[in-house]
């Protein structure tokens, strides 16, 4: 059984306040927001660098710890 699609009028839902519109350091009337990306001025290939490096060397600390409790309690 199919019923008719309901017609709705279209209204504004929400509104950006009145002080949002001299704002013009980005996000839009509403301001700066949290989703806000970066300027690609160049690439992230060091940060990525040094977080793997960090990684490594968790991983290799686990890694040491792990093996010198498992042969101190065997």
């Amino acid at each position: 059984m199919k019923f008719p699609r309901e017609k709705r009028e279209s209204r504004t839902m929400a509104q950006p306040p009145p002080e949002a519109v001299q704002r013009v350091d980005g996000g839009g009337a509403w301001g700066p927001t949290q989703f806000d990306l970066p300027d690609k001025n160049g690439s992230n290939s060091q940060a990525i660098l040094i977080v793997s490096l960090i990684g490594v060397v968790v991983l290799l600390i686990i890694a040491g710890l792990w093996a010198l409790a498992y042969f101190q309690f065997t």
